[in-house]
């Protein structure tokens, strides 16, 4: 029984595409990281869906970190499959067999398992992209509405483990936008695949239902109220809205809702309408609040 170069020669192939990547990205994460330098030392403002985006980066790294192990774990059990193949051919005896066997059945084994990890955040990741583009759209539509005063940020850090979509503020009010994209799915029940029914409390979507965005927007305005209260010196109404790009809100009952739901398209004209309730100075003081809130980002 005899291992040629020929064998040695396919096993270093397999594996030194996996290695020369490794430590390219390796080495050029350890560069960027030591010695490049932001341009100013002023940090911007947050842009809409920042949050997001950092969370995209973080799944994009892990993703392909994962793939560069489901390679080195495909190669390896490539490896053992192929000594196993030439054990085989020279009718080597069982306990030679077993060794490599068992190499390659569990290294691609974990290869799969690896790769698994990979679909689901590739997934993940697709998710999270339609949510930045939820927020960039709402976005768009507080840009138009800046014609009547309103200043807006985006992503508040609130705390640690959450931030608050938008807020915009003007002398018509202070208003909080929680922002929820949501991919069409069919219907049933009759109900139109675009539509979605809002009582009050709960949104019907032609697939479920729920009133977590609901809760969610009376939770994040009360946190916000109290933040500006703190921060002003004075009381902040906040005034909480659920905004849904691309959907068409079907109102079932009339009122005054605790939360107001509507289409982006829909939101600029929303706020023009509203009547001018707070004072330029007191505006003043809450944009100064929420700016130096949002000035987070380094550039």
């Amino acid at each position: 029984m005899k291992f040629d170069l020929s064998m040695v020669s396919v096993l270093l192939a397999a594996f030194a595409p996996f290695l020369v990547l490794f430590f390219a990205i390796f080495w050029d994460r350890r560069q960027q990281k030591h010695t490049e330098k932001p341009p100013q030392s002023e940090k911007l403002l947050r842009p809409p869906g920042f949050s997001l985006s950092l969370r995209l980066e973080k799944i994009s790294d892990k993703f392909m970190d994962l793939i560069l192990v489901a390679m080195m774990f495909s190669a390896a059990g490539g490896g053992g499959a192929f000594v196993f193949a030439i054990l085989l051919g020279e009718h080597a005896p069982f306990s030679y067999l077993i060794i490599p066997f068992l190499i390659a059945g569990i290294f691609i084994g974990i290869c799969l398992w690896v790769t698994l990890r990979a679909f689901n955040l590739f997934r993940e990741g697709r998710n999270i992209r339609l949510g930045i583009s939820g927020e960039q759209a709402v976005a768009e539509s507080l840009n138009e509405a800046a014609d009547c005063g309103f200043r807006a940020f985006h992503d508040l850090p609130a705390e640690e483990t959450w931030n608050i979509d938008h807020v915009a503020v003007g002398s018509r009010g202070v208003f909080l936008i929680e922002t929820k994209a949501c991919r069409r799915r069919g219907s049933k029940n009759g109900q139109a695949a675009h539509e979605i029914i809002f009582d009050g409390e709960f949104l019907q979507f032609p697939f479920f239902r729920t009133n977590k965005p609901i809760e969610q927007a009376k939770r994040n305005a009360k946190w916000l109220s109290n933040y500006l209260r703190n921060k002003t010196g004075e009381p902040v109404e906040v005034f909480p809205l659920v905004v849904l790009p691309g959907w068409f809100i079907k109102n079932t009952e009339k009122g005054n809702f605790g939360v107001n739901v509507m289409n982006a398209n829909y939101l600029p004209g929303f706020l023009r309408r509203q009547a001018e309730n707070i004072e330029p100075a007191q505006v003043r003081r809450i944009i100064t609040a929420l700016d130096e809130k949002c000035r987070t980002v380094e550039f």
